[in-house]
């Protein structure tokens, strides 16, 4: 567990979950740090930590350090915290202390279920999650599915603001250098989870309507490791992790990417892939599964969207999109005219807007 201090002003950033390198809550609170430095808001303390490979224990104990670290370091100031249940034990001293909280809301229940799953077994789970909603001064969500999630579950005053402000991805992803293996490939990188789609994209990558020899690089580590290394071969090799600093090389060369993520009820309408960001940062396509969070995110155009329920049509769609340099030139275009908005320093202003009213709040109280 980490504090890293600078001088006693500013906001304190406070994240629950684990932020090992490569992590999405490691990006995550990156990117925020980047944006408050943006837009020249100091900050006065980080609180996170970035175990690995925990127990269930382990991780009950760290939460419990990192619920104790954000107590001490409560103050007459503005707490920006990553939604988390265990946010509920650290608010309430906030608020005695005169401070308020603003919530950065990337998940929901079953998004929290599905990484944690450990946590069904908490007593009163649910409870705390719905009491943590209610204890932000102030709310920015990820998307319109979650913000609309947050409304149903909070309860606290209905004049809280609750706004939509999209995530960024690391500068990296911007004009890096393509890594060249010596023929085309498609991409998949991330984590290895069941609900990222890996059995429904290996089952593609087998069907005869993959183009033919085309090779398929998957990059990451999870559940579905094991799956992934047996499935290598010819045309299909796992390389494993890789520091964003190298991967945004293999994202930038890459023919087309793959996002496809299944349509369970956390990925469905909440859901916001840092890879199909990160993809259109690097001006490269991305086919994603048709669930309605990505059929939202690929409204601008830097991809195509396929059925989450039909491999063959995947397989199609990387042979259109292989088969079709106009098709791809297109696609690209599109990206890089995105791209912009992909940047951490797009939304900065927005973050800045919600710290100051809070700090507004406080000066009044």
């Amino acid at each position: 567990m980490s504090t890293e201090n600078t001088p006693p002003v500013g906001v304190t950033m406070l994240w629950m979950e684990s932020t090992r390198v490569g992590s999405a809550a490691r990006t995550h609170m990156d990117g925020t740090r980047s944006r408050l430095d943006s837009a020249g808001i100091p900050v006065r303390s980080q609180i996170f930590s970035e175990a690995v490979n925990e127990s269930a224990l382990g991780k009950i104990s760290r939460l419990i350090g990192l619920v104790r670290a954000a107590r001490r370091a409560a103050h007459r100031g503005v707490l920006v915290t990553r939604w988390h249940p265990f946010v509920a034990f650290v608010a309430p001293r906030w608020r005695r202390k005169g401070g308020r909280v603003l919530l950065l809301v990337q998940g929901n229940d079953d998004s929290t279920y599905e990484t944690n799953p450990w946590l069904r077994r908490v007593p009163g789970i649910r409870k705390l999650m719905t009491r943590s909603l209610g204890m932000g001064s102030y709310v920015l969500c990820v998307n319109r599915g979650l913000a609309d999630w947050v409304r149903s579950e909070r309860s606290a005053r209905a004049d809280v603001p609750i706004e939509v402000m999209p995530s960024g991805v690391s500068d990296v992803f911007f004009d890096a250098d393509p890594v060249d293996i010596g023929e085309p490939y498609v991409l998949f990188f991330g984590g290895l989870a069941p609900w990222q789609g890996i059995d429904y994209m290996l089952e593609a990558h087998r069907s005869a309507s993959w183009p033919r020899g085309l090779k398929l690089l998957v990059i990451g580590d999870g559940a579905k490791a094991e799956a992934v290394e047996a499935a290598q071969g010819p045309t299909l090799e796992w390389l494993g992790r890789r520091r964003p600093e190298e991967l945004a090389g293999y994202v930038a060369g890459a023919l087309v990417t793959l996002c496809p993520k299944s349509n369970t009820g956390s990925m469905a309408k909440v859901t916001t892939p840092f890879k199909m960001l990160e993809s259109a940062a690097a001006g490269v396509p991305v086919i994603a599964t048709d669930i309605p969070a990505q059929v939202d995110m690929l409204s601008e155009g830097y991809g195509a969207l396929v059925s989450a329920d039909d491999p063959e049509d995947l397989a199609r769609a990387v042979a259109g999109i292989a088969s079709d340099p106009a098709r791809r030139s297109e696609l690209v275009e599109r990206a890089k005219a995105f791209s912009p908005q992909c940047r951490w320093s797009y939304a900065a202003p927005q973050l800045a807007r919600a710290v100051k009213s809070l700090e507004d709040d406080i000066a009044s109280s």
